[in-house]
């Protein structure tokens, strides 16, 4: 790769952690046209970034189709809801397949849990926790949304989980730690939303660290992507 490529793409993820830093401090700011721009523009600039670096067209895809959902739920009405989970459903499939045909066992699922067994005790009690937490979550979810949010919730969640798994049977750290942070995020976005009361002192930093863990998560997976090219 020339010179004046490496210069783009880090003055395009340094736009894009700059955009990130500056969506922290308006995280808890009304909606607005000028907030969803800078929300959107953190991930899209990581997927411009993991094209510019020849990543996998997967990773490319997939940023994309997060920064969509970031747009989407920029906003606090339910149709735009619907449609950002819709969006980071895909955006987590496109991962799934990203990851299952990468590191050892590519391709194969079996081959993919052996890995994962056989590994590092870490990995195996990440799986393990997440193997509890995303049902229980489910659970405690299911009475609190509304009945046509029920079914689009508890495929989301357990995608999620889907997504995560496929990671901890990778090599790269990067990605791994930050599949699990995407993961986190996702669960304390849906105990903001529907768990803990909108009045609640918690939604403050309930806010700040589903953005922090939801962007360094992709950030992660994104760095760790483009470095096996």
């Amino acid at each position: 790769m020339s010179t004046n490529a490496y210069t783009a793409d880090s003055a395009v993820l340094a736009a894009s952690i700059g955009s990130a830093v500056v969506y922290q401090a308006m995280v808890r700011a009304s909606p607005s046209y000028s907030r969803m721009v800078i929300k959107t523009a953190s991930t899209a600039l990581l997927s411009v970034f993991s094209y510019l670096r020849g990543g996998p067209a997967l990773l490319v895809g997939a940023l994309a189709l997060g920064s969509t959902g970031d747009a989407f739920l920029a906003w606090n009405d339910e149709t735009s809801f619907l449609f950002g989970l819709a969006s980071f459903l895909v955006a987590h499939i496109l991962y799934i397949i990203l990851f299952l045909h990468a590191g050892p066992g590519a391709g194969d699922i079996g081959a993919k849990l052996q890995v994962l067994q056989s590994g590092d005790t870490w990995r195996l009690g990440t799986a393990g926790a997440l193997a509890v937490s995303v049902p229980a979550m489910i659970v405690q979810l299911m009475p609190k949304v509304g009945k046509g949010l029920r079914a689009p919730v508890a495929v989301y969640s357990l995608t999620i989980f889907v997504m995560a798994l496929m990671a901890l049977t990778l090599e790269s750290k990067e990605i791994v730690i930050g599949a699990v942070m995407f993961a986190s995020s996702d669960s304390i976005l849906a105990a903001g939303r529907f768990l803990v009361p909108t009045t609640s002192a918690h939604q403050g930093w309930m806010h700040h660290a589903v953005w922090a863990l939801y962007y360094g998560g992709q950030l992660l997976i994104a760095l760790g992507a483009v470095a096996r090219v």
